[in-house]
């Protein structure tokens, strides 16, 4: 409690946005979020409390042995290797990582989709395992994200391999998953309720479907069709802000759309195909040639290589699903067309290509990171492609955190942006911030792309007397020129960057990247600093980032040079 406590006394002290926003809200100038009631979301009033009928297993497969493994298991989770001694099963619950991340992998049984060659004997121990320790129990083991998972694993499992135990138990087990996720959805207000709340809706209506529990599937179906209108924008992306959250929740709507198809609920898989395909069809435009970029936050529930190929229906998770399943859903692939610039634009992220070079970029049209949402500090920051590679990376962040490393990647510090008095574009958002607020202390963003050149432009700084701070990338056949200007007042210190995943070394006052590429500024002298490139939650790669600083009055335009040596 007490360093609970000091945490917050420092981050207000630290943070003028937060005081002003609490002054306003004390003196009745600022309207805070509606009342609402937590875990209850208005829209499914009428199916609470659940009723939970007596499951019945929809398709009965047959229950594992009950020998042992007889050789040991090993794999990564979560960046960190391991290997398990099939004579010390209760090591697999040791949480082995302060990062409760890890905790709450291991209580998901991630590892599920991740082994090609599931051995029926490992999940067979480790289910019984984990059974004796935490079936009654409370805590971490029993959030309800985590609860949800973990019930979507077990029957993916079980549809591979059979049950883990025998089938009246383990029917009865799934069953109080159930009952743990609608007791505790993760609804919290409209202005503070997360994706969470959809997986709730999938671990649900999966559990429903198998278990032939008719209350259980319309409670599950209903939030995952409410909460799919609130989650996905007009264009339809993900409203979180990152790229690889929008490619889990394309896997979470195919999952579900293929539950109620493999399950005879046609009506209802109808309607989530379409929303899967939604999805989907952001998710063509998201991949660049090179690689997805991975802007804004990695989950840990997944590596990104899992998934990818995802939007052109072929990925290692779908190889997880029967020979059917993987054809309806390259069909769906092959049927939903990519989603328009427009659409895109509409939602915050700009996708061009011109020539051979192609970059993504993220411009909410309020600024401000998403919130909640899995956004980052990146506005003005682009991955850039050239010639089908990524030359120019957004860096990924690989941990959870409010301090230290996982702070640091969330921030403006390791991204490709133009950063003024080494501060973030945006203050620090907060979920329960009115648009209103938001609008009187940073301006809007927006973006304009023509012929052969995209704009960013934000007024985020206006807090430092900045009126507006503007990114132009102009593509040429090998040239691409970067134009960062600044419209304000007083002395800053403007910090121009790049990330880059190759080598770099500075020659005189350019620098030469993987001996293809050589960069330049017109009035800074650069400088290299080491970054991480996260490829997944606790995995990196080290990169570096290009950095030109100096410092400049008023208004200013300065420019970046990168040409291509071919």
């Amino acid at each position: 409690m007490i360093p609970q406590l000091k945490r917050k006394i420092g981050q207000l002290a630290s943070d003028t946005i937060l005081r002003k926003w609490l002054i306003g809200r004390a003196l009745l100038r600022l309207k805070g979020p509606a009342v609402f009631t937590p875990h209850q979301p208005p829209y499914i009033q009428h199916l609470l409390p659940l009723v939970i009928e007596s499951p019945e297993w929809d398709i009965s497969p047959p229950e594992l042995a009950k020998a042992p493994p007889i050789t040991p298991m090993a794999l990564e989770l979560l960046g960190v290797p391991l290997v398990f001694d099939q004579n010390k099963l209760v090591d697999f619950l040791d949480p082995s990582s302060d990062d409760i991340e890890f905790e709450l992998a291991q209580h998901r049984f991630a590892w599920i989709p991740l082994i090609a060659d599931l051995d029926a004997a490992w999940l067979n121990a480790l289910w019984r395992t984990w059974r004796g320790q935490f079936m009654n129990t409370s805590g971490w083991a029993w959030h309800p994200y985590t609860t949800a998972e973990r019930a979507v694993n077990l029957l993916d499992a079980a549809g591979r391999c059979g049950i883990p135990d025998a089938l009246d138990v383990f029917t009865e087990d799934l069953a109080t998953h159930a009952r743990e996720i609608s007791q505790h959805l993760e609804y919290f207000g409209d202005h503070d309720t997360s994706n969470h709340l959809a997986n709730n809706g999938r671990g649900l209506f999966r559990l429903g479907c198998a278990l032939r529990m008719p209350h259980l599937r319309a409670l599950g179906y209903e939030i995952l069709c409410c909460e799919a209108e609130r989650i996905i924008l007009e264009g339809g992306s993900l409203r979180e802000g990152s790229t690889h959250y929008h490619m889990l929740y394309v896997r979470n709507y195919i999952d579900v759309w293929l539950a109620a198809h493999r399950h005879g609920n046609a009506q209802e898989a109808e309607h989530l195909r379409g929303i899967a395909a939604r999805l989907l069809a952001v998710a063509k435009r998201l991949v660049l040639p090179g690689r997805l970029p991975l802007i804004g936050d990695i989950s840990p529930d997944c590596p990104p290589a899992f998934l990818a190929g995802i939007e052109i229906g072929a990925c290692a998770w779908t190889e997880t699903l029967s020979y059917d399943e993987q054809q309806l859903v390259k069909t769906l692939a092959k049927e939903t067309l990519p989603a328009t610039s427009e659409h895109l634009q509409r939602d915050g992220w700009v996708r061009a290509d011109f020539g051979s070079w192609s970059m993504l970029t993220s411009a909410p049209s309020t600024g401000w990171p998403l919130m909640p949402g899995h956004a980052h500090q990146d506005i003005g920051s682009a991955e850039i492609h050239f010639d089908g590679q990524p030359l120019f990376v957004d860096p990924g962040r690989g941990a959870y955190g409010e301090t230290g490393e996982a702070a640091q990647y969330r921030s403006a510090a390791v991204h490709s942006g133009l950063r003024i008095n080494h501060q973030d574009p945006y203050p620090s958002n907060k979920p329960y911030y009115s648009d209103a607020f938001r609008q009187t202390v940073a301006g809007p963003a927006w973006a304009e792309v023509s012929a052969n050149d995209v704009t960013v432009t934000h007024g985020g700084y206006r807090r430092l007397g900045i009126e507006s701070v503007q990114r132009t990338w102009v593509f040429d056949d090998n040239t691409l020129t970067i134009t960062d200007s600044i419209k304000g007042r007083g002395q800053h210190v403007a910090e121009r960057a790049l990330v880059t995943p190759h080598d770099v070394k500075i020659k005189d006052d350019k620098v030469i990247i993987n001996n293809l590429f050589i960069m330049h500024a017109s009035d800074a002298r650069p400088r290299i600093t080491p970054v991480k490139i996260w490829e997944a939650y606790g995995r990196s790669r080290q990169g570096s980032r290009i950095v030109f600083e100096n410092t400049v009055s008023s208004s200013w335009d300065g420019t970046i040079k990168i040409e291509a040596q071919r």
